[in-house]
């Protein structure tokens, strides 16, 4: 079985977050995982994942958001290297995100946000659709989570960072997603679910891998 289809099996079954398969994992903290996306909508496509059932970014308590900011940082600046992409960012908060198409299935439990090397254009279509509040240090996502409960995030190259309002919305699952999908030319990739291969994320694997261990084991003889 390949890992792709194993990871979607899993999905159906158990919290996959959980226990992640080791080789989507690049980097690890105390309470957050940097890992390959098995469904890359373009290679390098990359999660940052909580351990502990936190269901969204907002959930995460003050104290630990330092922590997603430094991987998130590290994030970005090997993804910049390696691809030579601005990044997209997006998540979905507890609104529309890792529904199955079961309804008997679960809800995922664990906040995961997705870094794109990719420029796309997500705030064309959520402009008309929801209003947003720009911010500017993920600190104020705790506040802006008990003001408004849910929501979507995205962080667009050449804009703001945007919290978009989706309280009392219905939101289709995996939205931006799909809208990231329809903007890179590749509608097809929108459902995870119909992944039959995991060349796309074994191709961001073949690249981006190399330079982080490089990176790591200079900065350790450096010492």
């Amino acid at each position: 079985m390949t890992l792709p289809l194993q990871f979607q099996s899993n999905a159906k079954k158990k919290c996959v977050f959980c226990e992640p398969a080791p080789e989507l994992i690049l980097l690890t903290t105390d309470h957050f995982l940097l890992m390959f996306d098995p469904f890359a909508l373009v290679p390098g496509h990359l999660l940052i994942a909580s351990r502990e059932h936190y269901g969204c970014l907002g959930e995460v308590p003050l104290e630990l958001q330092n922590e997603v900011n430094t991987l998130r940082e590290l994030a970005y600046t090997y993804l910049e290297k390696a691809f030579k992409e601005q990044i997209t960012r997006y998540e979905h908060g507890r609104a529309g995100h890792c529904l199955m198409q079961d309804p008997t299935s679960r809800l995922c439990h664990h906040y995961h946000e997705h870094l794109i090397p990719k420029r796309i254009s997500l705030n064309d279509f959520l402009i008309p659709n929801f209003k947003y509040i720009p911010y500017e240090s993920e600190h104020e996502l705790c506040d802006l989570f008990l003001r408004y409960n849910e929501y979507l995030l995205v962080a667009e190259p050449g804009f703001e960072k945007r919290f978009y309002i989706a309280k009392d919305k219905k939101i289709e699952p995996h939205l931006l997603r799909t809208l990231s999908a329809e903007s890179i030319g590749y509608p097809e990739r929108q459902n995870w679910e119909s992944y039959e291969s995991c060349e796309l994320m074994l191709l961001g694997k073949q690249i981006l891998a190399p330079l982080i261990q490089n990176e790591h084991l200079n900065a350790e003889l450096s010492k």
